[in-house]
């Protein structure tokens, strides 16, 4: 197979998938690994996709959410230990709200350590895991997003409003350079939005892939939240300069 048509038909299962793995494109080609990851880099610096950790994703997700199980797949080490520097922030009797975000997923293990906390959550996969944990939850009830398994609207949000947290998780699907935190899809930022305007302190948890990037619909300013994420030294260039960051090892 030639290296164009080779290209053109990874671009094609890129912008069909939204994001998707090397071993898939090894598969789909009949290629060697390192073909692979060549061929993603030299499409990189084309703008024909945006490599990712184990993969590519489409630039053309801009308002598009990936799927939940093709998510929990993408950059799972990372996840992990951003998700225990998360749960190093809670305390005892703590009330939190945790959103549909795979990286908060994360969490649940770590959190069944810590004794008598309290959760919300709009994320249905996370509300299953919490309480298989034995941890005391409570899933806020509107109408379920297939691609996020989240729950959003004006259900969500207005029980949101009425309630009080000691701290928020929230994910988010890109960081921008000039601080703006967004998501592909309004009423999910919004839930994120009161979640945060409802928490005594608010974390954002974040992998690598998503810095310098952004999404449909921003929820917050970077100055607002603490960011925890484990980065590389060539991913700093990208950050606001007046971030509060909180680095996993």
């Amino acid at each position: 197979m030639l290296t164009e048509e080779r290209q053109q038909l990874i671009a094609r299962y890129v912008d069909e998938h939204q994001i998707c793995r090397v071993a898939e494109l090894c598969q789909l080609t009949s290629s060697s690994e390192s073909t692979i990851r060549r061929d993603l880099s030299e499409m990189e610096d084309q703008g024909r996709l945006k490599r990712v950790h184990g993969g590519a994703r489409s630039i053309q997700t801009f308002g598009q959410d990936v799927a939940q199980k093709i998510r929990f797949t993408m950059n799972h080490a990372d996840k992990e230990a951003i998700a225990k520097k998360a749960a190093s922030k809670v305390r005892p009797h703590d009330y939190l709200f945790l959103d549909a975000g795979t990286t908060i997923y994360e969490m649940v293990p770590f959190l069944a350590k810590i004794p008598d906390l309290h959760v919300v959550t709009n994320g249905m996969d996370t509300a299953l895991a919490l309480t298989d944990a034995g941890i005391s939850t409570c899933m806020l009830g509107g109408r379920v997003k297939e691609e996020t398994h989240a729950t959003v609207g004006v259900t969500t949000v207005a029980k949101l409003k009425q309630l009080n947290f000691n701290s928020a998780f929230i994910g988010a699907n890109a960081l921008s350079q000039q601080g703006s935190l967004t998501t592909p899809d309004t009423e999910e930022a919004e839930v994120k939005k009161t979640a945060i305007a409802q928490s005594q302190h608010a974390f954002v948890l974040l992998d690598r892939s998503k810095i310098n990037e952004v999404t449909f619909a921003e929820f917050a300013k970077s100055e607002e939240v603490t960011l925890i994420s484990k980065l590389k030294k060539e991913d700093r260039q990208y950050l606001p300069v007046n971030i509060q960051l909180e680095e996993a090892e």
